[in-house]
């Protein structure tokens, strides 16, 4: 498994085919090319094949922010997930790095929560019924899961 610095536009198709929102809706895809041509995708491969793929946009108040982050249904459950979180947080420009996700998107606040990503806030009314939560992933100082201490992180 690797990442391949910034996806390119002959990666088209087979992000798409990894990406189940993208195969049902035309406007994903339109946004997947914009993506892959301003350079904001970094894609996980396996055997030179994209799996999966992130998208981190300068669009947040002026900051990073995770916009997605897509694993192929038959690739999930390998760690590709938590290689591209790494990427994404290994490879930020900017102190302060965000993302959001839909409360009832239990798999990926786990996985910000292994990862030591903190909850910065909730909006209500974007996703009827389906509040999205906020986090911001605390570069420094290190969470305590990473300096191996007692000190409880909040989350």
């Amino acid at each position: 498994m690797e990442i391949i610095g910034g996806g390119a536009a002959e990666q088209f198709e087979a992000l798409v085919a990894a990406d189940q929102v993208a195969q049902q809706d035309r406007q994903r895809r339109e946004q997947l090319r914009r993506w892959l041509a301003d350079g904001s995708v970094r894609v996980a491969t396996r055997n030179g094949s994209p799996v999966g793929y992130t998208v981190v946009e300068p669009s947040f108040f002026g900051h990073d922010f995770l916009v997605l982050i897509v694993v192929g249904e038959q690739h999930r459950k390998a760690g590709i997930g938590q290689l591209l979180m790494a990427d994404v947080e290994t490879r930020e420009r900017d102190a302060k790095l965000f993302t959001s996700t839909n409360l009832s998107n239990q798999v990926m606040q786990r996985l910000l929560a292994r990862r030591g990503w903190v909850s910065s806030g909730m909006v209500f009314g974007l996703d009827e019924g389906d509040p999205e939560v906020f986090y911001q992933f605390p570069q420094s100082p290190r969470p305590a899961i990473e300096r191996n201490d007692t000190e409880a992180v909040s989350l």
